[in-house]
């Protein structure tokens, strides 16, 4: 890039990731240029779910918050956009004449049409592994919760039974026996999609002594091989005492884990949901559950959400429920911001695409 050109950004934060520290990271990103930078909050006006049915005008943009109009309204003359849940839309871009860059500090870019970019020669930055390290604990923190009896046990406790029990002319060791659990160390813990958090749940699992089963179709068996046995899809569901999901919210894979998926799982397996809830057949898990056909589950992800009161799900004793909060850690924001700015940095520091997600794709085009 060059520095004599005077740079127009637009730094749109929200409530996750705020305003004021993407800010910042533009600020070191555009450093020895001269700049200016417009900026909005944008409100998030509703749950990220991928089922909304508002029409925006573009399909392929999925899961986000506010209006393309917001953006469109304030792009005249910019050059680097900068983004964490606005939807980047075929109309954003469109509107967006002068686009150099467009920054969005997510791991996926389920905001941002990335194909109308890419077609435009707009180069894009994105945040990749931001949410490895909290999303990989969360699964290794449900593995236990669940085979542990954590919950369960935790609720005996507040509600005064233990006391009550052992309180008796003939203590009662009934329901105190049902809280004794698995010990992890050589139990197969089956992980489906092995990308960057996929990769490091393999590993943390590993280090608890847990025989790791992988499937991931887009990975070599010698990559895949070296985090754990390499399985088909059916396999893993046959084989494993712990099953958990990593694989991306793309249409491909709506509805993978089926009700034949769940069906064939062992009747003392967990299942554990961190990725998103259209990725399996809620309705056939919650009948599994009711059933005891699997000892239970762990979700974080969600068909609706919020998830609603009526759901099935959270009248469940063998189910740990939570709310979205996988990826969210305390310094999201400034990390996000720290992440986005380091892909974005080498481009209008050094001129270099190394972190580009999409120039390859560009340099194809020309």
């Amino acid at each position: 890039m060059n520095k004599d050109k005077k740079i127009k950004a637009l730094v749109v934060g929200d409530d996750w990731v705020k305003t004021k520290d993407l800010i910042e990271a533009t600020k070191r990103v555009l450093e020895g240029y001269d700049y200016e930078i417009d900026s909005f909050d944008q409100v998030m006006d509703k749950p990220m779910s991928r089922e909304k049915k508002d029409d925006i005008g573009d399909d392929s943009v999925t899961e986000y918050c506010g209006h393309p109009q917001e953006l469109i309204s304030r792009i005249d003359g910019v050059h680097l956009l900068v983004v964490h849940t606005s939807p980047v839309t075929k109309q954003v871009i469109e509107a967006g004449k002068d686009l150099i860059a467009i920054g969005c500090c997510r791991s996926d870019a389920v905001s941002v049409n990335v194909d109308a970019v890419t077609d435009k020669g707009i180069y894009f930055f994105n945040a990749p592994g931001r949410s490895v390290e909290p999303v990989s604990d969360l699964t290794i923190t449900f593995a236990l919760a669940l085979c542990r009896n954590i919950l369960r046990a935790d609720r005996y406790v507040k509600e005064g039974r233990w006391a009550g029990d052992l309180n008796r002319e003939v203590p009662s060791w009934e329901e105190y026996e049902t809280f004794r659990g698995l010990t992890l160390k050589n139990k197969k813990f089956g992980v489906v999609g092995l990308g960057k958090i996929g990769r490091k749940v393999a590993e943390k699992a590993a280090g608890l002594g847990m025989d790791v089963q992988v499937y991931d179709p887009f990975l070599d068996k010698k990559i895949l091989g070296e985090y754990g046995t390499v399985c088909t899809l059916e396999e893993l569901f046959v084989n494993s005492d712990f099953i958990t999901i990593h694989i991306p919210p793309v249409e491909s894979n709506r509805g993978i884990i089926s009700k034949e998926l769940f069906n064939k799982m062992k009747p003392s397996a967990y299942f554990i949901n961190v990725a998103r809830g259209e990725i399996i057949d809620e309705e056939a898990l919650i009948d599994v559950l009711q059933k005891g056909k699997i000892a239970g589950a762990a979700l974080d992800v969600y068909y609706t959400e919020p998830l609603p009161a009526t759901s099935p799900l959270v009248k469940l004793d063998n189910v740990i429920l939570t709310p979205h909060l996988a990826g969210q850690r305390k310094d999201v924001s400034e990390g996000s911001a720290s992440i986005l700015e380091g892909t974005m940095k080498p481009f209008f520091q050094e001129d270099s695409l190394a972190t580009c997600f999409n120039s390859a794709e560009i340099k194809k085009n020309k």
